[in-house]
């Protein structure tokens, strides 16, 4: 769902919840039930059954909001109170009110973020300056994801791009020396990343640096946990640690595969 498609639903949701905060304000004048065959019960129930249909749209909301359970329970109840036809007239505004107020300042920001444009604002991972002149699309987009996994704080996702990036980048080094079998297993396949930084690390002709050679095990570690260790979540801080490394690593194997 759009941040447009959610404005949409919810300003129809609220016309709804008016129209039925005004039959029941007209009912309560007149002292006539909301329950029942009666003309005010009728039109309270067809108004009801309009609301729940709508509202059923806004069913995956919550949870995509970040709503807990609790906070996604309590979301659910003001509409209870808004359809029930033994609330009081007070009871059903205040809940129109903060079921408003909800969507105004949790819903609607959060799905605002989930349709956002794919391409990151910050290039806090790598510039994308520094890929661009590849002209390797399937590079740059690997820089992209990482760059926008950081900014959104995606961290184990953004421990596994930069993993990624970096398994590419030994192998394109590889390719442009014509030296690829080296680091391909009995059945013809690429190594895992593992098996690609041994080869590398053993390979004098490629003179890495210092740092270089002390980041690239750790890149692997932070992916590899990321990806497949259960109870380990990647933070900031793990990232930040080899960043600076990273951009070193993807300005020396671009080097050396002849891509800068």
């Amino acid at each position: 769902m759009t941040s447009q498609e959610a404005t949409a639903v919810l300003e129809t949701i609220y016309r709804q919840c008016a129209d039925i905060c005004e039959i029941a304000k007209t009912a309560a004048r007149h002292r006539k039930s909301l329950s029942g065959q009666g003309p005010y019960g009728m039109r309270f129930h067809d108004a009801v059954i309009a609301l729940s249909k709508t509202s059923a749209t806004l069913k995956p909301v919550p949870a995509l909001a970040g709503l807990d359970d609790d906070a996604s329970g309590r979301f659910s109840s003001l509409f209870d109170v808004i359809r029930s036809p033994k609330a009081q007239p007070r009871e059903r505004i205040d809940a129109v009110k903060q079921m408003k107020m909800t969507c105004e300042t949790v819903v609607l920001p959060a799905v605002g973020k989930l349709s956002a444009n794919p391409v990151p604002e910050t290039e806090q991972v790598l510039p994308l300056d520094l890929v661009r002149p590849t002209r390797r699309k399937y590079i740059e987009r690997v820089a992209v994801q990482a760059n926008g996994c950081y900014e959104r704080q995606w961290n184990d996702a953004c421990s596994v791009m930069m993993r990624h990036l970096v398994e590419t980048l030994i192998i394109e080094m590889y390719e442009a020396k014509g030296i690829e079998n080296g680091i391909k297993n009995h059945a013809g396949d690429f190594m895992m990343l593992g098996g690609l930084i041994d080869a590398v690390l053993a390979d004098q002709s490629s003179n890495l640096g210092r740092d270089v050679k002390k980041t690239l095990p750790e890149i692997k570690t932070l992916g590899d946990w990321s990806a497949d260790a259960r109870r380990y979540t990647a933070t900031k801080q793990d990232l930040d640690k080899v960043l600076p490394g990273l951009r070193r690593i993807v300005e020396e194997f671009l080097h050396l595969a002849g891509l800068l």
